[in-house]
């Protein structure tokens, strides 16, 4: 049995961790929340957030949102601090860990960009070239076509 604190609504309360696993918990307390809300659940520096999704009596279990490192957990040691999306299953604040979305990404966000406006610069190019190749061919072929159609339309 593990001591905690948790937090449902506006209020935080007592309660003990009876049972742990990676992806949720089984508390108790005085005074347990419904079935389907979310409470915040926390040990020294481990934040747990997750649903309840079942609960009688003073018992109820919740499905955590992250997965919960059991050992550090129980041992109630400082939280790992992964890197970017290692899978290391940490739990804490989403916020205290860095975003997904690193450098890496936003290079690909950018160059995604870049070649899109490569890409309608060159197509613009080329439809700007079409219509003065087409102008140009217009001209120089008008003057001998004038001159068939008159010959044709002279004799006819």
């Amino acid at each position: 049995m593990l001591t905690a604190r948790m937090r449902h609504g506006d209020s935080w309360s007592d309660a003990n961790i009876l049972n742990l696993s990676s992806r949720g918990l089984q508390l108790h307390t005085s005074s347990p929340p419904s079935r389907g809300a979310y409470v915040e659940v926390r040990r020294g520096e481990h934040v747990i957030v997750g649903r309840v999704i079942w609960s009688e009596a003073t018992r109820f279990g919740v499905l955590a949102q992250d997965r919960l490192t059991i050992d550090a957990l129980i041992a109630n040691t400082p939280r790992p601090r992964p890197a970017a999306n290692d899978g290391s299953g940490s739990i804490g604040e989403r916020r205290a860990q860095p975003r997904s979305e690193g450098l890496e990404w936003r290079q690909v966000q950018h160059r995604n960009k870049g070649r899109s406006r490569e890409f309608l610069a060159i197509t613009a190019f080329g439809i700007v070239l079409a219509g003065v190749t087409f102008d140009v061919v217009a001209q120089a072929l008008s003057k001998p076509l004038s001159m068939v159609s008159a010959t044709l339309g002279g004799k006819g």
